[in-house]
């Protein structure tokens, strides 16, 4: 029930497409390398609540999340290196796990310091 349409939620997915170094002022490589992610794709999925441990076991026992993706349809190119717009909000995907009718994923809200987006 919960990924019938009405219940599902429309975010934007960027897909991680590499790393970039930055130049200096010489147009010389810096060493600090930034990613790359490509243009937004439009989805819908079933983004849970920020609160509550039941699915914490699935991704194991090392990976903090905010929230979880649930997705039935459309999911075979979300990957742990894209990213998530929702809710004018950058999430990182932390895990992905297949299951029997779809795919689940562990998300974590980016902060302010690791959110700079290059690309899309």
């Amino acid at each position: 029930m919960k990924l019938l349409r009405r219940n599902t939620k429309a975010f934007e997915y960027l897909p991680w497409t590499g790393e970039e170094t930055d130049l200096d002022e010489q147009g010389r490589h810096t060493g600090n390398y930034r990613p790359e992610y490509g243009e937004p794709v439009a989805k819908r999925g079933n983004i849970s609540s920020p609160s509550g441990h039941t699915n914490q076991t699935f991704f194991g026992l090392d990976i903090r999340y905010t929230h979880t993706l649930v997705m039935a349809e459309d999911y075979e190119d979300i990957a742990e290196s894209g990213i998530i717009r929702w809710q004018d909000k950058l999430y990182e995907i932390k895990a992905v796990r297949p299951s029997l009718n779809g795919m689940s994923a562990a998300l974590k809200e980016m902060t302010a310091s690791n959110a700079e987006v290059s690309g899309g």
